[in-house]
């Protein structure tokens, strides 16, 4: 992981003393929505007047997924603000979505680390958890 992302998020928590992106997202001021945009994308970004505005896909509203999905989209936030983006839920290998990515990867398994006093043994437990991408 880059020192970039791995500075922010430490700068996140420490900040915002969690690692769970539904709180660090309120604390930004995000706007989160949730809207019905079919099967893909997951996420979506885009800025009013500089003001990031997160869209979330309704059908990941109960899901694991909405834990990755928005903080990857967090990760497009703080590291290439201004910029629009979306997150399919597949990986991407683009350079920001592959950052964005890595961002939410190291996030989330702080906030594993949170909410379970250990970190995750298998890579299965942060898919279960949290909704990474198995591809």
């Amino acid at each position: 992981m880059h020192d970039l992302i791995k500075n922010t998020i430490k700068t996140m928590i420490r900040r915002y003393g969690t690692a769970d992106p539904f709180v660090i997202a309120e604390k930004l001021n995000i706007d989160v929505r949730w809207v019905n945009f079919g099967e893909r994308p997951f996420g979506k970004t885009f800025y009013d007047e500089h003001a990031p505005v997160v869209m979330l896909n309704k059908s990941l509203k109960y899901k694991p997924q909405r834990y990755f999905t928005l903080a990857h989209e967090i990760g497009h936030v703080v590291m290439h603000a201004d910029l629009n983006g979306y997150y399919t839920g597949r990986l991407s290998y683009g350079p920001l979505e592959l950052q964005a990515s890595e961002f939410a990867s190291g996030l989330l398994a702080l906030l594993y680390v949170e909410e379970n006093g250990v970190g995750p043994e298998y890579r299965s437990d942060l898919v279960h958890a949290y909704g990474y991408p198995e591809e």
